[in-house]
């Protein structure tokens, strides 16, 4: 018995979904359970392979870990600096090479913050430094009092105040400037200093953010909501990570890696905060704790992207590994650079381009989503999709002829897995292309998959069909 009508697979929407998020019975057809380098909402519906990766300027320092980026863009223009920290130095670029500046002790975090046209680095340990032009660091006075600034890993502006943290000898405390008055702030004088619920059983202080009139407070395991009057506890649910903290048009979003059951990316919009990864639990379970705390993310207003290092996956091990979610679609999916990125930053180019920069463990800095390779490497990507099964799983189908539709197909290849044996099917060389000749396709599930290795245009494939004829339906597996 043959098919009445043509079986069309043409949309992809729902993303990744993993095995051990949804069972097969309540799995969508128009989602994946492999995903690896690719996207799901350009267009949405579609399968489009990732961008790359490019390199910024010239390598700073080889085989050296970037620690720290920031862009900053004081009022005047002629000032503009990418600063990065690595290998024990502030260097600054303005989109060519980058130059040491200042000195600093190697293999920490370091964060800054730009206020009253004045950058800050912090990392607690060395006494922070301030520049009005990304090349000179004083230590003293100007608008920001650095001379007197508190040690701090990170710090937020809340209500025209300087607000930092991260004190190793202070570890559940907050320090709060005072509020700008001739153009500057003081440590000294109308400051004051805020215990974050001391001993409480949430850990240190790990990181900071503020829409400006609050700011919320995380500690590894705990939330926490100020307003420069009140503090108030959120919840038990905080961040190992500062980086991993990012902020998106609908809240802030950031990794948990604490607890049997917590560990994930939540949103909150100040109130308690919730859990949005959970079509992803093979790969959250896949994290290595030891990872949790170089967590970092970024967002370039379609999609939020975090590294989560080497991760292994139906026995197959992803080097460096990212977690994406595509913050209008809330769909899920891996990617896997050929470098590994601990810190990112909204870097701001020459033409007024807004971009995002990466810093990688090679001591390079990267335009991410740029290019179609990683900074040379060629991006390959795979692809499994929900199983189907025509008629009903019990029965056994033979697929004698099949049509590929993709808008660009560079290095695109076909396959299917049937009831769990791979069937490759060969290059996807046309926008409708048909595999007539193909391997017999015989059995009672099917399960599509497409690889690449591409260098060229990233592709876009937009789905099968199966002409009615060309399915036999062979009756119930006995």
């Amino acid at each position: 018995m043959k098919l009445q009508q043509p079986w069309v697979y043409s949309d992809f929407s729902s993303g990744l979904i993993d095995s051990l998020s949804v069972g097969k019975g309540l799995l969508p057809q128009n989602s994946c359970t492999t995903a690896i380098n690719v996207v799901f909402h350009k267009p949405k519906g579609s399968i489009a392979q990732r961008y790359g990766s490019t390199l910024l300027g010239t390598q700073i320092a080889a085989s050296q870990t970037v620690y720290g980026l920031h862009d900053f863009r004081p009022s005047d223009s002629n000032n503009n600096k990418l600063l990065a920290a690595v290998n024990g130095s502030i260097y600054s670029s303005t989109g060519g090479a980058f130059t040491s500046r200042q000195s600093i002790t190697g293999s920490l975090k370091t964060r800054f913050l730009t206020y009253l046209n004045t950058a800050v680095y912090m990392n607690g340990t060395d006494s922070s430094r301030s520049s009005t032009d990304g090349i000179n660091w004083s230590s003293g006075g100007g608008n920001l009092d650095v001379g007197n600034f508190p040690k701090a890993k990170f710090a937020t502006i809340l209500n025209g105040r300087v607000l930092v943290g991260g004190d190793p000898s202070a570890p559940d405390t907050v320090n709060l400037s005072s509020v700008v008055s001739s153009n500057a702030v003081s440590w000294t004088s109308g400051n004051k200093t805020v215990q974050v619920s001391p001993n409480d059983g949430g850990g240190s202080l790990t990181g900071v953010t503020s829409n400006g009139r609050l700011a919320l407070l995380f500690k590894e395991r705990g939330l926490y909501r100020y307003d420069d009057t009140s503090l108030q506890r959120v919840g038990k649910v905080g961040t190992p990570s500062h980086e991993s903290i990012v902020e998106d048009d609908n809240g802030i979003v950031y990794f948990f890696g604490q607890g049997a059951n917590g560990v994930g990316f939540y949103k909150t919009m100040g109130g308690f905060p919730m859990k949005i990864s959970r079509q992803i639990t093979k790969v959250i379970d896949a994290i290595s704790p030891s990872f949790y705390a170089s967590v970092a993310g970024y967002t370039d207003g379609s999609l939020i992207e975090w590294p989560v290092g080497s991760i292994t996956l139906d026995d197959v091990t992803y080097t460096n590994a990212s977690v994406v979610y595509s913050v209008s679609d809330q769909v899920w999916s891996v990617f896997d650079r050929a470098q590994r990125f601990l810190v990112f930053s909204q870097y701001i180019t020459s033409t007024s381009a807004v971009t995002t920069v990466g810093g990688d463990t090679s001591g390079n800095v990267q335009t991410i989503n740029s290019g179609n390779t990683d900074n040379g490497t060629p991006i390959y990507g795979h692809v499994e999709m929900a199983p189907i099964v025509f008629t009903t799983r019990g029965r056994e189908k033979s697929v004698q002829e099949l049509y590929a539709y993709a808008e660009t197909f560079n290095g695109l290849s076909a396959a299917f897995k049937v009831d769990g044996k791979l069937a490759i099917l060969g290059s996807i060389t046309d926008k409708t292309h048909t595999f007539d000749k193909i391997p017999l396709l015989k059995g009672r599930e099917f399960v599509p998959v497409l690889t690449s290795v591409n260098s060229g245009e990233p592709f876009l494939f937009t789905g099968w069909e199966f002409p009615s004829d060309a399915v036999i339906d062979g009756g119930n597996v006995k």
